[in-house]
């Protein structure tokens, strides 16, 4: 049962700009505003024949055909050139038996489903129309035939149309003067080759069963010195709009393209409100006459021939020479990007408006799926300032409230390698298509988006440092690679074991504004820095991914004093950075581990950071607990020295003092009160390892009155006097 509130017939093909496509189109859009029904068509824009699993993304598109709103489908089905997207598309439609389809193509038995009606040209009339003209009008009785494949449905049937025509004219039918080709030019080329070299007999006229072959043919002929039509007369098929660039001009034949995708719509209507099925006819074409026959070029066929090409030219050249894409990877915003398409919006021909239709997600490089919610902008100069259209993904007439009612919407997809941006819709108030040349104005698109990702993730701003072989371009510490050089040359032929540190930043946001890059760069420099001031410039220390650092080769003897060394790092990094303000203290994960001798450097480097990812997956645990939060932010407070009484934290979330330590210390495994001296402690490493300053200077810097009760406080922490804590770290 069709949904009573479907309003849209949805038109699904591949590569919708070609020749053939373009025609069909324009022939459904006619009829189905006719029949005052919207048209909102799905295409891929690459298509390649072997399929392509890099532009795999591009193939989404067709999943819009399970949109509620569509009230039926047609399928054009010539257009689908590899099995796989052929196969892909199939178990699609097998899944929307519940509105009527029709497929404008040769019949496939895999496809004829319930709802499924097929319809297409005849390539036997055509070919005899062809045919019929050789024989009538220029009296030839030797004529040759250039088909397809053998087996080929197609093929074979543009044969018999040839056939019958001699047959009626009583001409002997010779399978000698059948030649079968690949629907290519090299078919053209090859057979003119064995007419030039005398293998075959010239006949007096050569029927091409399409136009590239006869290109091919006609091509190898100029060459060849083989005269046309004063030797052989050479005639072509199906009307590609490329004649003039071939001599001499093609005679050649149009199939009625156009009224079989009315037919579409008209035979599709009737499904939609239970009426009965029209009959079908096949649409006739007609013979467009050139120079490779003796009749001639129309001059009004030409003119419009000729005038099509130099406006196509136009449109290359803007976009070909143009630098829409430089200027979208300038872009720093999407309203600056939305700018830059607009006031290039006369690059794409003939179109009324256009929707930048990205998912809410869209910027987020590691999501796995994209978002069913849809924000869609007109990029016309005259719409800027109308607000964004937010809708579903299977909404198609959220478009509209901007557009006339029987507009025709191109859906096109909108990626870059493995990421999903969403859509790019075109609107056409006439029947019309995009050109070819469009593909490089998507492309500028993806290109832009992806730059703007960069720009506004700061993972992808991290990743994008590590420029060089060994180094770490940002931190000037070693990359991956030459940390696991360095320290495979360090372990080498060695027994000794290895101290290391490993080093975590795991709140790195996916989402950061410009200004807040800077930032999170600076923090990874401050680390790096941090790594100098704690005396570790003579270790191998590197950033071994976006948010990882590893120190190996630190210069103690026990797994206690290495873990001493992470707590100075701590200490340093909590008072030298902005940490406690940006990503929290509880996001520094700091882990000693003895590298035991005898491992490969890169299988330490693995086990570090497996290590690191459990304690990550931990601490993620742990902050979805009651009152995390908040307990979260009362610490970094603490240790930011900016808070001390417990007093002013109760009244603050209204806590009783008991409840209040009670959550603190099973949230952090310390007292509040012990947590408070623990803060000041790490404030007077900080100024032991960065400052000359005497003792009773900082104890009094961390808020002791009495510099003997700082220094009991601080050998209980640390096991060392501050004095003794000085020398020896």
């Amino acid at each position: 049962m069709v949904n009573s509130d479907a309003s849209c017939i949805g038109i699904i093909a591949a590569e919708v700009n070609s020749i053939e496509q373009r025609q069909i189109m324009q022939g459904i859009i006619e009829e189905a505003q006719q029949s005052g029904l919207k048209t909102v068509v799905f295409s891929n824009i690459y298509n390649p024949y072997e399929y392509d699993f890099a532009l795999d993304l591009e193939n989404r598109i067709y999943e819009l055909m399970f949109s509620q709103q569509l009230c039926g489908l047609i399928l054009i089905a010539e257009s689908f050139i590899n099995d796989i997207l052929r196969e892909k598309v199939r178990e699609m439609l097998s899944r929307r038996q519940d509105i009527p389809i029709v497929i404008i193509g040769i019949y496939v038995p895999s496809l004829d489903f319930p709802n499924v009606t097929f319809i297409n040209a005849d390539d036997f009339s055509d070919i005899a129309d062809i045919t019929e003209h050789l024989v009538s009008v220029h009296g030839f009785t030797k004529i040759d035939i250039l088909t397809g494949m053998r087996g080929n449905d197609a093929s074979e049937q543009r044969v018999c149309g040839y056939r019958s025509v001699l047959e009626h004219h009583g001409i002997a039918f010779s399978e000698a003067r059948v030649h079968y080709g690949s629907f290519w030019m090299d078919s053209g080329e090859a057979l003119a080759k064995r007419y030039i070299s005398g293998e075959l007999e010239l006949p007096e006229a050569i029927l091409c069963a399409n136009d590239y072959m006869a290109y091919g043919l006609l091509d190898t002929f100029l060459s060849g010195g083989i005269r046309v039509p004063e030797d052989v007369t050479v005639t072509g098929y199906e009307f590609i709009h490329e004649r003039i660039f071939h001599s001499p001009i093609l005679t050649t034949y149009q199939r009625g393209r156009r009224e079989l995708g009315a037919e579409g719509v008209r035979i599709l209507c009737a499904a939609v409100h239970g009426d009965p099925r029209p009959e079908f006819h096949p649409p006739s074409g007609r013979l467009i006459t050139g120079h490779s026959c003796s009749c001639g070029v129309e001059p009004k066929q030409l003119h419009e021939e000729l005038e099509n090409l130099r406006t196509k030219q136009t449109y290359e050249k803007w976009n070909v020479l143009g630098t829409l894409e430089q200027e979208l990877t300038l872009c720093g915003t999407l309203d600056e990007l939305i700018e830059v398409l607009g006031s290039h919006q006369y690059w794409v021909r003939y179109v009324q408006n256009m929707f930048l239709c990205l998912c809410e997600n869209w910027y987020d490089t590691k999501a796995e799926t994209p978002s069913e919610t849809m924000s869609c902008r007109s990029i016309m100069p005259w719409h800027k300032d109308k607000p964004a259209i937010l809708c579903d993904h299977y909404d198609f007439t959220a478009l509209y409230q901007y557009s006339p009612p029987l507009a025709a919407h191109y859906y096109l997809p909108l990626f870059f390698e493995s990421h999903f941006f969403g859509y790019f819709v075109l609107e056409y108030h006439q029947p019309d298509t995009y050109d070819d040349i469009f593909r490089n104005w998507m492309k500028s698109i993806s290109i832009g988006l992806t730059f703007l990702c960069m720009k506004n993730d700061i993972r992808y701003l991290l990743q994008c440092q590590n420029l060089a072989e060994q180094t770490d371009s940002l931190t000037g510490l070693y990359n991956r690679r030459g940390f696991e050089s360095a320290l495979s040359a360090r372990m080498a032929g060695g027994d000794a074991e290895v101290y290391a540190l490993a080093i975590k930043i795991c709140s790195l946001k996916s989402e950061v504004l410009p200004e807040s890059q800077a930032k999170y760069t600076l923090l990874l420099q401050k680390i790096a820095e941090v790594f100098r001031i704690c005396g570790l410039q003579d270790c191998i220390c590197g950033r071994t991914s976006t948010q990882t650092f590893i120190c190996a080769g630190l210069p103690y003897d026990s797994i206690e004093d290495c873990a001493r060394a992470g707590e100075k790092i701590l200490a340093v990094m909590l008072h030298s950075t902005e940490i406690c303000n940006t990503v929290g203290m509880e996001s520094v994960l700091i882990k000693p581990a003895l590298l035991p001798a005898g491992r490969s450097a890169a299988d330490c480097v693995n086990d570090l950071q497996s290590m690191l990812e459990m304690q990550t997956t931990a601490l993620a645990e742990h902050k979805r607990q009651p009152h995390a939060e908040m307990l979260y932010t009362v610490r970094n407070r603490i240790y930011h020295m900016e808070l001390s009484n417990s007093d002013v934290i109760c009244k603050q979330y209204s806590f009783s003092a008991g409840y209040f330590r009670q959550v603190y210390k099973e949230a952090f495994g310390i007292s509040f009160h012990q947590d408070v001296i623990q803060a000041r402690v790490y404030q007077a490493i900080f100024l032991l390892q960065t400052t000359v300053r005497s003792i009773a200077s900082i104890a009094e810097a961390c808020g002791y009155d009495d510099c003997n009760y700082f220094m009991r406080q601080f050998r209980n922490f640390t096991g060392l006097t501050p004095a003794q804590y000085r020398k020896q770290f």
